[in-house]
């Protein structure tokens, strides 16, 4: 039982409800040379989401298309199930809709330019326009962040100019470590439009945006302006080698909910791919309750990270009543004493 739900074996491959692509995905492929020295291994098996086969009815619907044609129109149902833990997704064998990006602008007038809305898929979301989009809270940390143009908007102002104590500087954050020395490569994870990558790309840092297209094309925004996205859920691995990033970045995407083992995965993972001296930077994050402040708390002491920054502060929101959030910038030490 427990070899079918962690393997991809559960799919039963003979059963009909499984479209033709996906057996065809999944079937092994031996090596044409026999066994690999290398590695030993004799053949290639696909890589599938095991939660995948819990889909099958949207699964067999994202599958089914014209092979060497061009796929549907779908991005927001192979998100749907994503969101569902089928992820990663199989690969297909057609052409994914092509949309002419016109009008492009080179770095770093890409930064902060205003590009037709052509250029973003707008099917399977409820906004067809930026500026329906900037109308929105798509999320806590994306209230009008589509709005990268008005100069007196508050996403122009983000990281140069804070509204609160726990509204930290990008370049008193880069100055705790001298010159910024050292941050060269970042990771935001749920980073928005990429404005966070785009304040650091001015300052010669690059970072990696983790982000889905939830309610927005994110993606696509993003890589308008000339930086990196990375199409990704919150339940995935990263998909970087240990100890690579000088910095990572989150804000609310921490708030998950279920288990308390779910959020320690996902701090153990961060804390897998940022190096030993570089910065986590916790950047406002909602205490909705005391429970949650404190299980965080207590979970980021166990790293025995340096407090280099630590806010505790509270904001006024939409209907006036106060809330708690925290902010932080932590340092990863050099040696960690493996006793958790």
């Amino acid at each position: 039982m427990e070899k079918e739900l962690l393997g991809y074996e559960s799919f039963d491959l003979s059963s009909p409800k499984v479209p033709n692509e996906v057996r065809n995905f999944l079937q092994p492929h031996l090596l044409p040379l026999g066994k690999d020295s290398r590695t030993g291994i004799t053949e290639m098996v696909a890589s599938i989401g095991h939660s995948c086969v819990k889909s099958l009815d949207l699964l067999s619907q994202f599958m089914s298309y014209k092979v060497n044609g061009l796929c549907p129109d779908d991005w927001s149902l192979g998100q749907k199930l994503i969101l569902s833990g089928c992820e990663p997704l199989p690969r297909r064998r057609c052409f994914a809709k092509t949309i002419p990006k016109v009008g492009l602008l080179k770095l770093p007038d890409s930064f902060w330019g205003n590009y037709s809305e052509k250029i973003y898929s707008w099917s399977g979301l409820g906004c067809k326009n930026v500026a329906c989009l900037n109308v929105k809270k798509l999320n806590r940390d994306c209230a009008g962040c589509f709005d990268v143009v008005s100069s007196g908007g508050y996403e122009k102002q983000r990281y140069v100019k804070g509204r609160g104590k726990n509204d930290f500087l990008i370049d008193d954050v880069l100055g705790m470590l001298g010159n910024g020395g050292g941050i060269r490569i970042g990771f935001d994870i749920g980073g928005g439009s990429g404005t966070f990558a785009v304040r650091m790309a001015e300052r010669n840092v690059t970072i990696v945006t983790a982000t889905l297209n939830v309610d927005a094309p994110f993606n696509e925004f993003i890589a308008a302006r000339g930086v990196f996205p990375l199409y990704l859920s919150l339940d995935h691995r990263f998909p970087f080698h240990d100890n690579v990033f000088d910095l990572v970045h989150v804000g609310n995407v921490l708030d998950v909910s279920g288990r308390p083992e779910k959020l320690e995965f996902l701090v153990f993972d961060i804390d897998r791919v940022l190096r030993a001296g570089g910065l986590f930077w916790l950047d406002n994050f909602l205490c909705s309750n005391e429970d949650k402040k404190t299980a965080l708390t207590r979970l980021i002491e166990r790293f025995g990270y340096k407090k280099l920054k630590w806010v505790v502060g509270e904001k006024i929101n939409g209907s006036g009543k106060s809330e708690v959030y925290l902010s932080a910038v932590l340092q990863k030490p050099v040696l960690y004493v493996y006793d958790l």
